[in-house]
């Protein structure tokens, strides 16, 4: 029997039943067509995967009975933080999707000084939303059941001073790689939009503590860069090997 895995905002308790909310709702029965006794995995961000079957459906509420829960246990050990500078057109969705995918903890978007997008303050609470939503899309897909939080969009000198982690780093070709030697539980990583950060907007990080972190000799586009940077910081510190 196929199971399926969606995300609901709902509250899930096992041993009992939950009408889910009407995004879920709807790609269940409109798109994937779920039956009534049909097995659907649920998580609501709390860190669990709650196993359940569909009890009762329509066309805009889909109601399952939740069987019992695990904790998938497949988050990184490693906390990062990742301020990525807004870009036009689909790099930055794509960008965060694959990123959570990785396993980023959290995503803030960056305004810098080449940043080229110009958006009304609710404009911009409409893209955070939808990208909040393409970050859970990629959970539903990688099996995460914790879903990483989207920030609201940030000017870098504001976040650059109120970032905290054990270590702080800024993908930037003209900085020095630093790769300490100890072992951080979370790391924090700047990255620019097209043409990079201005040599100011580098001066202003490095004041804040942050390091060089330099991922290879070539140069890297802005959807690139970060994940990249998190494979190298995963593989250095978090849970990304060959296994």
């Amino acid at each position: 029997m196929r199971s399926y895995r969606v995300h609901s905002h709902s509250d899930l308790v096992v041993g009992q039943s939950a009408a889910l909310d009407e995004r879920s709702s709807h790609h269940l029965a409109r798109v994937l067509r779920v039956k009534v006794g049909d097995a659907v995995t649920v998580f609501n961000g709390d860190g669990n995967n709650y196993f359940s079957h569909v009890s009762a459906l329509s066309k805009t509420c889909v109601t399952v009975d939740l069987l019992s829960s695990e904790h998938p246990a497949n988050e990184s050990p490693l906390t990062t933080h990742l301020g990525l500078a807004v870009s036009k057109g689909d790099r930055f969705d794509w960008a965060i999707k694959k990123a959570t995918e990785l396993g980023v903890s959290s995503i803030s978007p960056i305004l810098s000084q080449r940043v080229d997008v110009r958006l009304s303050p609710d404009r911009w609470r409409k893209k955070q939303d939808h990208w909040q939503q393409i970050v859970i899309s990629a959970c539903e897909q990688s099996g995460r059941a914790v879903v990483p939080q989207v920030e609201a969009p940030t000017p870098l000198a504001d976040w650059v001073a109120m970032t905290e982690a054990d270590y702080k780093f800024c993908l930037h070709p003209g900085l020095k790689s630093v790769l300490p030697a100890t072992t951080p539980n979370s790391v924090a990583l700047l990255i620019g939009p097209e043409g990079g950060l201005s040599d100011d907007e580098v001066a202003v990080a490095t004041d804040y503590a942050f390091l060089g972190l330099n991922v290879g000799p070539r140069i890297l586009r802005t959807e690139t860069a970060p994940l990249v940077a998190l494979s190298v910081i995963g593989t250095q510190w978090g849970d990304l090997r060959a296994i």
